[in-house]
């Protein structure tokens, strides 16, 4: 083998030393890249499913807020519309009631309520008879005990009171328990 053979073989076996030392090199950068790459990926991913999340909460979140605002808007509406639809059938319920009052029916009718309700008392004396003002000149009822006026307010009917008990038996007082309820049934 010459010099040139020698050379040329060298030059072969250096060639093919750093062919193969370039191939390792770039293998190993490859990796390194391709590891780094998958680690900022996977950064990237976890930053921006954390992002995702915590706009899905806010989302979320408003959405709930919207519903319960409009829930309560509509119950509000409904509240104020069941309120005015009761107001206006207690201003019927008045009308009606403040006409009846004038007809010779209610007298009769005025009589029976203060029966019944002297029937309530067990002591029977002392017993003060209240009347709207205008029923005070329809009816004559001071054999039962002592009158005393209460306002038109009350539309008609009576109370009676004595020691022991007060009684309301008044067409006011009547309307409002049968639209509203008495104080009992809206306390449960």
């Amino acid at each position: 083998m010459n010099i040139d053979e020698k050379l040329k073989k060298f030059q072969d076996t250096c060639l093919e030393m750093s062919n193969n030392d370039k191939k390792t090199l770039q293998t190993e950068l490859d990796t390194k890249a391709k590891s780094k790459i998958e680690k900022e990926l996977n950064t990237f991913e976890q930053k921006l499913e954390t992002k995702f999340e915590k706009e899905k909460l806010q989302l979320e979140k408003e959405y709930n807020k919207k519903i319960i605002d409009l829930e309560f808007n509509a119950k509000k509406q409904l509240l104020a519309e069941e309120e005015q639809e009761n107001q206006q059938l207690f201003d019927a319920c008045v009308q009606k009631l403040e006409a009846y009052t004038s007809t010779e029916e209610y007298i009769q009718l005025l009589g029976q309520i203060l029966e019944n309700t002297m029937s309530y008392l067990e002591n029977c004396e002392n017993v003060t008879i209240y009347l709207t003002n205008k029923d005070v000149q329809k009816v004559n009822f001071k054999n039962y005990g002592n009158i005393e006026t209460l306002e038109d307010t009350y539309i008609g009917g009576l109370m009676l009171r004595n020691e022991d008990m007060l009684i309301d038996n008044t067409f006011l007082t009547n309307l409002k328990e049968r639209l509203y309820g008495t104080k009992e049934n809206n306390e449960n």
